[in-house]
């Protein structure tokens, strides 16, 4: 197994993602047969009502995370909410999951998001490398 910390951590939706801000976080790499990998967060409270909805849903949700460096590309998860426990200071949730995309593919992701809101020319190109700058897909208010 190998262990990396977490660097940012969204909850993918259709054409957003929804940064979960960290107080702390590791994923592991199972390195088993079914090439699982063990998300682990330490959240703020707030976020205690959002992540037990999903909790309740048991759906595979889509989850980007940045391992190690906010700089690195993020790489996309499906996973479920295996435990979620309310500490003193926090929220420790427990997610399992499998990597669906190699990092080469955030941009083809991106892109493909963009083109379907209708994006084309110079918007697209500047929308484009806003979201790769931003690393994560979520429109920003800075890009209206």
């Amino acid at each position: 197994m190998k262990t990396f910390k977490v660097a940012g951590f969204y909850l993918a939706g259709q054409n957003n993602a929804q940064e979960i801000r960290l107080l702390d976080g590791l994923i592991i790499n199972r390195e088993d047969e079914k090439q699982s990998w063990l998300i682990e967060l330490f959240v703020d409270p707030c976020y205690e009502e959002l992540l037990r909805s999903y909790e309740k849903q048991k759906d595979e949700l889509k989850v980007q995370v940045i391992i190690t460096h906010p700089s690195n590309d993020p790489a996309l998860f499906s996973a479920q909410i295996r435990a979620l426990n309310k500490l003193e200071n926090g929220i420790n949730v427990l997610f399992e999951g499998e990597l669906l995309h190699m990092r080469n593919e955030y941009a083809k992701q991106i892109l493909a998001d963009l083109v379907h809101e209708g994006l084309e020319g110079e918007e697209l190109i500047e929308t484009f490398d806003i979201y790769l700058r931003q690393r994560k897909n979520a429109r920003s208010d800075k890009t209206s």
